[in-house]
């Protein structure tokens, strides 16, 4: 477990003539997800968003063109906290925090959850399966396109979005008495803008923003 936003409190305590040191620590949030938790997500995340960028996706049997803006994703530890934060109430659905991009998912077993890491990669192949079960017509994203059932995996691949942080949560036995776990990523800037392109269709990083660069090896912008 990887504890952030921890306060160590020096406290002096008096006792006649001697002077003792008391250290408290509080622990405020913390993110559950722990190194194999995290690059299980960054890795499933950046080898799609690669893919796309290398024009090698296929989405049930369409081949994407190539992406000419797609930014490399990177774990960042204040998203990261927001959605422990959120993830720790067992939410059942969209927490609406502003600026910020977020993708949800449960799981249920009659088993033990064993461990909690092992979810994160499960939940980004989960929203990135949204492409085969229901296709990818078109690079801009109308109402249309994200009420077929995609809005997880068009997040997953906007090209602006570069930070990304997730929590998951122990839910414990819900009321059919199965163990649940819950995942919330969140995402910054925010994608699923309506009647914006996902991503630039083009030779691959060709167009990178300033201040980036190609990586040739991903194709993509970091």
């Amino acid at each position: 477990m990887h504890f952030t936003n921890s306060v160590c409190l020096i406290v002096f305590v008096h006792f006649g003539n001697e002077t003792f040191i008391v250290l408290t620590l509080f622990i405020s949030s913390y993110a559950d997800f722990g190194f194999t938790g995290q690059n299980g997500i960054i890795n499933a995340h950046n080898t799609l968003r690669s893919k796309i960028a290398k024009g090698t996706y296929v989405a049930r049997g369409t081949q994407k063109p190539s992406g000419t803006n797609i930014l490399k994703m990177k774990w960042d530890t204040t998203v990261a906290a927001s959605a422990q934060s959120y993830a720790n109430r067992c939410p059942t659905g969209h927490s609406g925090t502003g600026g910020l991009g977020e993708n949800l998912y449960w799981y249920w077993t009659s088993g033990s959850l064993g461990d909690l890491n092992q979810y994160g990669a499960a939940a980004s192949a989960a929203w990135e399966k949204e492409f085969q079960d229901y296709g990818w017509s078109s690079n801009l994203l109308t109402m249309d396109l994200f009420n077929t059932g995609i809005g997880h995996a068009t997040q997953m691949a906007w090209a602006k979005s570069n930070l990304i942080g997730c929590g998951v949560k122990d839910c414990g036995r819900d009321t059919n008495g199965l163990n649940k776990v819950t995942v919330v990523c969140q995402y910054k800037p925010q994608g699923n803008y309506r009647n914006q392109y996902i991503y630039l269709s083009g030779q691959t990083c060709s167009a990178c923003p300033s201040g980036y660069s190609c990586e040739r090896s991903t194709g993509l912008c970091v």
